[in-house]
């Protein structure tokens, strides 16, 4: 009763903060979150809310899926539709997007949204494709006459523009920047395969030597300039220098030089200068990323905190945590963390070896550590300026309530499920022995598959594996059975294959549909031998770099959204070029004549061309491999004319030169900084959960009873489960809680990849602020940093802008 009373006499002293104050603050922290800066009207908070709904993103998301995939039915067509559907269902995805930015517009003062250079972007776009649209009907209604649709080839641009999509704009300006300070290195490597190609013109142009084809060999400064470019790639490596060496031997000491100084040494001479600018830039982003989350922090803070006390109540943190849209059982959780007093020692954890979940007792023994909170310490407390910094990091954290772990056998016939037979089995499939069995099946399969067996052990095998599946289910439950990401996968590729073969056997012996079904079967059941890699995680090494490559390849995704979006625009171009001028039938030449005596025709390559999309996303991504990409070059050069080496020189440059040096670079810093993170001691979340004794690894330890063991343990080698045991604000009621290690998105992989880099560039400077333990930050305060006396919409900021530099946040550097 007496802490009641305090409590009630604290909530009355502390300062009393409006609803309307809470859901601002609420949003300023998720703006935090997802690194946004637009500074929105009060006002139409609801209205600005609703433009970041998750939902609302989503079903945007899809219209500019839809957008793009109609190039998929537009001329040239994969899949043939009337071009009146298509322009219908365009203009309504187009007006999807220009109430997408409608909506924005209300939610921003006109000033702030006219200033956006990526709303002015997205508004140029926009109307120069309905113009488009009206010059296609005016000459298809009118006249007869189908023209080209020239803004298909910038509906990336859309994408890229919209604020959800920063992290793939935020690449792109790293690369423009980058391409910038590599312009010098390009221009010197462009340099110097000129001077060759001049040298090797004066050479050859008088000694009639031809090609392969019997073509005239190097009579001329483009053709010699071109070869000697694809020779630096070494594509045409050694058919370009054969015809030469052919007529003098010592004509190698001129391409041996060639390729030393530009394959050997100005290549990887590129590399290295992107490497380096693009982490300084990566750098600068971050930065950028920081000063943002500390403003949206710095306003949330201002509206939630005590003026007097410089504090946020118990009450005020709950009004604002249920406004975030979080678990109610994490809420005193995230309120021990804020809470808690980093430099003190003298809170004690009590340790208990029993534990309920939400008022069910849970009798069953557990390897993990529980912690009885003491209520009356922690609700005198209140969240500090220097605490409210740590809550990006905190609720960027995977942290989930550990449910009722009993399965629903158990729950609907518990005395078929406790049976002695049924513990055997149980027991059985928790077994090492179980697993161990089943991967020497694997490998016996992945061993049967080079040689011929008969279907009938083929189909022995999908049996077994399902009986695999079922035990498993039966063991662990639906929810236990999905923890493992293997017994998905093997659910998924077992389901599939059984389903093929139901489908090979009830159809006739020469039906399509069972040649079609066979097929998928031996597809998936080959797609089962993958699990083969789940052998080398018994590997330490194996599985630590494994384990980090899970941990990075998701971080990966706006790279691979920008290669696709380059893949989309330079296919639509590619289509308007190059489309119809070679077709598939090699009986007719691949349709030009011209194409006879060449590599191209020889080699069959005709079905690579630009006749529809999906064609000409092939034709991109061998071209983006590099070898023979020469060849098709010269392919469409035959059927148009040289000048179409500049659409596939510009594609090398782009894609293969800068774009995948950078996604190296990219991968290489944060491989390397997986690898060094998990020898450190983690971080603050990290370190307040090993704090309470719950961080260690799930151990695999039986119970004294071993038909008792937990069922959630799924026996994967990668899989952890770390525990935190705390007490709910209602009751004594033990809370479970579970953190798993996760993959990382990109923002975070990149504060990941510079924390060492800001924090020294943070003490080099002569500031007062104190880093915290993920980067550094500054103090926040309950006073208003803007003594003009702005409104909280303007505070810190004065435009929804991108920085690209932690200078100033009133910096444009926009696409």
């Amino acid at each position: 009763r007496i802490q009641i009373l305090f409590e009630l006499h604290t909530l009355d002293a502390m300062t009393y903060v409006s609803k309307h104050d809470i859901n601002l603050a609420g949003m300023y922290v998720m703006d935090a979150l997802d690194f946004r800066n637009l500074v929105f009207r009060q006002d139409k908070l609801p209205l600005y809310r609703a433009y970041q709904d998750t939902k609302v993103r989503a079903v945007f998301a899809c219209f500019t899926f839809v957008l793009l995939s109609l190039a998929l039915f537009e001329n040239p067509p994969t899949f043939p539709v009337p071009w009146q559907a298509i322009m219908c269902v365009e203009l309504i995805c187009l007006v999807a997007c220009l109430s997408r930015l409608v909506h924005l517009k209300l939610c921003l003062e006109s000033r702030h949204f006219w200033r956006d250079k990526k709303n002015i972007v997205i508004f140029i776009v926009l109307v120069l494709t309905f113009i488009d649209i009206m010059v296609y009907l005016v000459f298809r209604l009118g006249y007869g006459r189908v023209v080209v649709r020239v803004t298909r080839v910038i509906r990336p641009l859309l994408i890229i523009n919209f604020s959800e999509n920063r992290n793939i704009r935020k690449l792109v300006r790293n690369i423009q920047r980058t391409l910038l300070d590599a312009l010098s290195v390009l221009v010197l490597i462009f340099l110097v395969v000129a001077i060759f190609a001049m040298m090797a013109t004066k050479f050859f142009d008088r000694r009639t030597l031809t090609d392969p084809q019997g073509n005239p060999y190097l009579d001329n400064f483009l053709d010699s300039f071109w070869n000697m470019y694809v020779l630096m790639t070494t594509a045409n490596s050694p058919d370009v220098s054969l015809p030469a060496y052919r007529e003098n031997g010592l004509f190698i000491f001129f391409f041996m030089p060639f390729s030393i100084i530009t394959t050997f040494i100005l290549m990887n001479i590129l590399l290295a200068v992107v490497y380096k600018h693009y982490r300084l830039h990566l750098i600068q982003e971050v930065e950028a990323d920081i000063s943002i989350i500390e403003s949206n922090l710095s306003k949330a803070f201002h509206l939630l905190c005590d003026k007097e006390a410089g504090i946020i109540s118990k009450e005020t943190w709950s009004k604002c945590y249920r406004a975030l849209g979080c678990k109610d059982e994490l809420q005193l959780l995230y309120w021990d963390y804020l809470t808690k007093d980093r430099s003190s020692t003298s809170n004690k954890i009590a340790v208990n070896q029993s534990a309920t979940s939400h008022g069910t007792a849970l009798n069953q023994s557990t390897t993990s550590s529980e912690t009885t909170l003491n209520q009356s310490h922690v609700s005198a407390q209140g969240i500090s300026s220097e605490a409210f910094l740590r809550i990006n990091d905190l609720l960027s954290s995977k942290i989930s309530v550990v449910r009722d772990k009993t399965t629903w056998l158990e729950k609907n016939i518990p005395r078929i499920y406790n049976s002695g037979i049924s513990c055997y089995i149980r027991f059985g499939v928790q077994h090492t022995a179980f697993t161990v069995v089943f991967d020497i099946l694997i490998v016996t399969y992945a061993i049967l598959l080079v040689t011929k067996f008969s279907s009938t052990l083929e189909d022995i095998f999908l049996v077994v594996f399902n009986v695999e599946i079922v035990l498993k289910l039966y063991t662990y439950g639906g929810r236990g059975f999905v923890r493992s990401a293997w017994n998905v996968y093997d659910s998924l590729v077992i389901g599939a294959a059984t389903v093929f073969k139901a489908i090979e056997d009830t159809t006739s012996i020469h039906s399509k549909n069972q040649i079609l079904g066979g097929l998928l079967v031996d597809m998936v059941m080959t797609l089962r031998v993958l699990r083969l890699l789940k052998l080398l995680i018994s590997i330490p090494q194996l599985r630590h770099i494994i384990s980090v490559l899970i941990k990075i390849v998701p971080s990966m995704g706006s790279y691979a959204a920008l290669y696709g979006l380059l893949l989309y625009s330079y296919s639509i171009l590619g289509m308007e070029l190059f489309s119809g001028s070679i077709s598939q039938n090699e009986s007719t030449i691949c349709g030009n004549i011209g194409l006879n005596s060449t590599d191209f025709f020889r080699e069959g390559y005709c079905v690579l061309n630009f006749n529809h999309v999906i064609n000409s996303f092939v034709v991109l991504w061998t071209l983006t491999l590099v070898n023979q990409w020469h060849i098709l070059t010269e392919g469409f050069v035959t059927v148009t004319t040289k000048s179409a080496r500049l659409y596939f020189l510009s594609f090398h440059v782009i894609v293969v030169l800068l774009v995948f040096n950078i996604l190296l670079a990219f991968v290489i810093e944060a491989f390397m900084t997986q690898i060094e993170s998990d020898e450190v001691e983690g971080s603050a979340v990290e370190q307040h959960l090993e704090d309470r004794g719950v961080n260690a690894r799930r151990t695999s330890s039986r119970a004294v009873k071993w038909f008792q063991k937990e069922s959630s343990n799924t026996g994967d080698p990668l899989y952890r489960e770390d525990v935190y045991i705390g007490i709910t604000p209602a009751s004594n009621i033990s809370i479970k809680y579970r953190r798993e290690e996760s993959t990382k998105s990109y923002n975070q992989m990149l504060m990941d990849m510079f924390q060492h880099d800001l924090t020294s560039r943070q003490s080099s400077r002569d500031s007062p602020a104190t880093p915290s333990p993920q980067h550094p930050t500054p103090t926040l305060s309950c006073v208003p940093e803007d003594s003009n006396g702005s409104n909280h919409g303007n505070h810190g900021n004065n435009g929804n802008v991108e920085t690209g530099s932690a200078g100033s946040l009133h910096d444009i550097d926009i696409i």
